[in-house]
């Protein structure tokens, strides 16, 4: 498929993340990546994954709020990939807590509420997308900050 224009692009990538709710996400821990998988849910048009407290992705994103997400993608047996580079933050925020992990398909079984200490909500906000169509021999990048 031809290159489009950056609006159009968007739209593409938005429709894919929202099919798509398992992703890897890349954190630094000093001068090395660490890379795991994480489900990203949205709620109110923001992206957020809930996480355990005590685990290293917390600390990571308290020392650099830099991150990167990629979703695989596969169609007709093609693949291909979104990667989402922006900032992570965690939620203090006890209301939007609360109704982010509403979202949460998976949090009943990990959780015993929004006030669960240790149940962490992370916001993640993505400022550029670099999208290879599945079968595709070129990505191409497109920049999501909301303004």
């Amino acid at each position: 498929m031809a290159r489009i224009n950056e609006s159009q692009l968007q739209q593409e990538i938005m429709a894919w993340i929202s099919q798509n709710q398992y992703v890897y996400l890349a954190t630094c821990d000093k001068k090395q990546a660490r890379v795991r998988p994480v489900v990203l849910f949205m709620h109110e048009e923001r992206y957020f994954f809930a996480t355990f407290t005590g685990d290293s992705k917390v600390a990571q994103i308290q020392s650099s709020k830099f991150v990167e997400i990629c979703i695989p993608l596969t169609e007709d047996g093609q693949t291909g990939y979104i990667r989402l580079s922006g900032t992570a933050s965690i939620v203090n925020n006890a209301a939007l807590k609360a109704e982010a992990s509403e979202r949460c398909f998976f949090f009943d079984q990990y959780f015993h509420g929004y006030d669960d200490p240790d149940y962490t909500l992370v916001e993640f906000d993505p400022d550029y997308a670099q999208y290879l169509r599945p079968g595709e021999g070129f990505s191409q990048g497109c920049n999501l900050k909301r303004y």
